[in-house]
């Protein structure tokens, strides 16, 4: 009896001298301890920052300050001649393993290139953190915010930004993220080149105001122009380019006389449509760049419109109109 009672404890003494010497349960603080796990009460956010400005183009510099719970974590330039803090879009900013409910924030300057470098535009951006979760935070440095002279980009005051062209709270529901996946960047969520868009898609129609379906060989009304000059209004619908920073030109094309008319070229924004497409409108096209009005009206014009994104992808329509033989 005796015996056994002894071998009973000294098996006890065995299992708890093997637990002591295997690292004991998971840190609660957020370490990996022996179990390897993470706090579940902490969380992660990634905000990943995008640009339809073009880097070394448009703008040189980004000015970054990142802050956790109103106290700033980070503040730091990233320049395009810098090689410790080098910029290149898209990139991330991580907010990791923080406690839940506390709120991160970030404050985004971008400059132009040039001797003076002047402020394009900024953006601020907030939300918190959720527990057990690695969250995608989106933040676009947007072309339709520059504000410079003739821009339409409004001035917002705090705590509003300006998102897409317009003001809106710089909070954001952290409910409303999805999930963070390392290849988030090549996945777009641009409204005219979503992911699975297909190839690009470009119909030529006519408009100033809007865009208006056309057929080939219908009349294209001729107008004068403020400044001199002579023109007919270009629209086009398209999917499968991105909405911001896509390059559109117009070429026309004179079979009668054998004379090419244009490019025409233009970095405007499209206007979403329905239908998954986008449109532009309003595209002057002046007819007597070579030629004189008296020579070209009443004339057949094949006009073709490319549009490239700044991924490379290239959308092309053509469409046949047949010039009026007046003007107005």
């Amino acid at each position: 009896m005796h015996r056994a009672f002894a071998l009973f404890f000294a098996s006890i003494f065995a299992l708890l001298l093997a637990a002591g010497c295997s690292g004991g349960p998971p840190d609660p603080t957020g370490g990996t301890g022996g179990g390897g796990t993470v706090d579940p009460n902490h969380g992660t956010v990634i905000v990943g920052v995008t640009s339809d400005l073009r880097v070394g183009v448009d703008i040189n510099r980004v000015h970054v300050v990142m802050s956790v719970a109103g106290k700033t974590i980070k503040d730091e330039d990233l320049t395009t001649d810098s090689a410790s803090s080098p910029l290149s879009l898209p990139t991330e900013l991580p907010f990791e393993d923080l406690p839940a409910g506390t709120e991160i924030a970030v404050q985004l300057d971008a400059f132009g290139v040039g001797g003076v470098q002047m402020r394009l535009t900024s953006r601020t951006a907030s939300t918190r953190i959720i527990a057990g979760k690695k969250l995608l935070f989106r933040v676009a440095l947007d072309s339709r915010c520059v504000v410079a002279p003739g821009s339409s980009a409004p001035t917002c005051d705090a705590p509003e930004t300006c998102v897409a062209g317009a003001c809106a709270p710089s909070a954001v529901d952290a409910k409303t993220l999805p999930p963070y996946t390392s290849t988030w960047s090549k996945v777009s969520n641009d409204i005219c080149k979503p992911e699975g868009s297909g190839p690009p898609v470009v119909t030529v129609g006519e408009g100033q105001a809007d865009y208006l379906p056309t057929m080939d060989g219908v009349e294209a009304q001729v107008e004068a122009g403020p400044q001199g000059g002579h023109h007919i209004w270009i629209a086009i619908r398209m999917k499968g380019l991105l909405q911001s920073g896509s390059i559109t030109a117009v070429t026309g094309h004179f079979p009668e006389l054998n004379q090419d008319v244009g490019p025409f070229q233009v970095i405007f924004t499209f206007n979403q449509d329905e239908g998954g497409y986008c449109k532009l409108y309003g595209l002057r096209f002046q007819l007597d760049q070579v030629l004189t009005v008296d020579q070209v009206l009443g004339k057949t014009l094949e006009v073709q419109v490319k549009v490239t994104d700044k991924e490379g992808a290239v959308g092309i329509g053509k469409r046949t109109v047949l010039l009026s033989k007046t003007f107005i």
